[in-house]
């Protein structure tokens, strides 16, 4: 497993333990974990979609530079 995921369930399992010991029940704890792991997919999604479109913006300006130069060596010969 890459080290980020390892870090990743490190962290839940810690949180999984400190929300044990807060609310003394587990299934309050239960239910708040949910919640965390809801919004934590949320936000992967999220960000994967803008990397997405980050990554499909910077290819679009890419061609249109290289368009742009294919026209101007073709207008210098």
């Amino acid at each position: 497993m890459k080290k980020k995921a390892i870090l990743h369930i490190l962290l839940l399992a810690l949180l999984s333990a400190a929300l044990l010991f807060i609310t003394r029940s587990w299934w309050m704890s239960l239910g708040i974990l949910m919640l965390i792991l809801l919004v934590d997919a949320l936000l992967k999604q999220y960000d994967a979609k803008r990397r997405y479109e980050w990554e499909m913006e910077q290819r679009k300006q890419r061609e249109a530079e290289e368009m742009e130069n294919e026209n101007t060596d073709a207008a210098d010969k």
